[in-house]
């Protein structure tokens, strides 16, 4: 299935699963309890209780606008190596940190060795099938249908099936300016982990079964 067409498929399921026996419990905010309340699990369960639990924008992303509770960040006192989120590859720990730099929001990736403290580690990346000059489908389809993949690959990785792991999942998608661009055209998704209740991480989650 081409990535237009899933995207689309994926925004559609996840609209399908906002009602009925099958819908994901407003009240649940772990997406792994909230498919266990929903009753049969199924991938399409999953997704939508990814796209609307805690595994969704879990960096706080541009939904986020509130700078009240942000300090200053000096990014030469950031440790690790300062990369964009876009250049981690598979079996990369990351930490995020996030502050104000001259009034303004400044949010930043450093990689860092899985034995030390991390905060996310990367499990998969891949490629959108979406050639230019493909339209944008939006934030929500896009992010969707990279859960779905990453719920798919989750357990490959990790040894242990999603709904049974003490992980989450998060994702890093293109947004509409890089996804158009004439030059970047970038189509990467990267699939990471990270624990739900923002707790750092020792150690790689690789088949640990956990």
């Amino acid at each position: 299935m081409s990535f237009l067409l899933g995207a689309i498929a994926a925004a559609a399921l996840s609209a399908g699963c906002s009602g009925g026996p099958e819908s994901v419990n407003e009240g649940v905010t772990d997406p792994a309890a909230a498919v266990a309340a929903s009753g049969p699990t199924n991938t399409a369960d999953v997704v939508a209780a990814l796209v609307g639990g805690s595994g969704a924008r879990p960096d706080g992303g541009a939904e986020s606008n509130d700078s009240g509770e942000l300090g200053p960040i000096d990014p030469l006192d950031v440790p690790g190596e300062i990369i964009s989120e876009y250049s981690l590859r598979e079996g990369d720990c990351f930490n995020r940190f996030e502050g104000l730099q001259t009034g303004r929001r400044l949010a930043i990736t450093a990689r860092t060795g899985c034995d030390d403290p991390h905060w996310g580690e990367v499990y998969h990346t891949f490629d959108l099938d979406a050639p230019h000059p493909a339209i944008y489908p939006g934030d929500e389809a896009v992010r969707g249908f990279a859960l779905r993949v990453c719920y798919e690959q989750f357990e490959a990785f990790v040894g242990e099936v999603y709904e049974l792991s003490v992980y989450d999942v998060g994702v890093f998608t293109p947004n509409r300016t890089n996804f158009e661009h004439e030059v970047a055209r970038y189509r990467g998704v990267h699939c990471w982990l990270y624990d739900p209740d923002d707790e750092s991480l020792s150690g790689t989650a690789r088949g640990t079964a956990r």
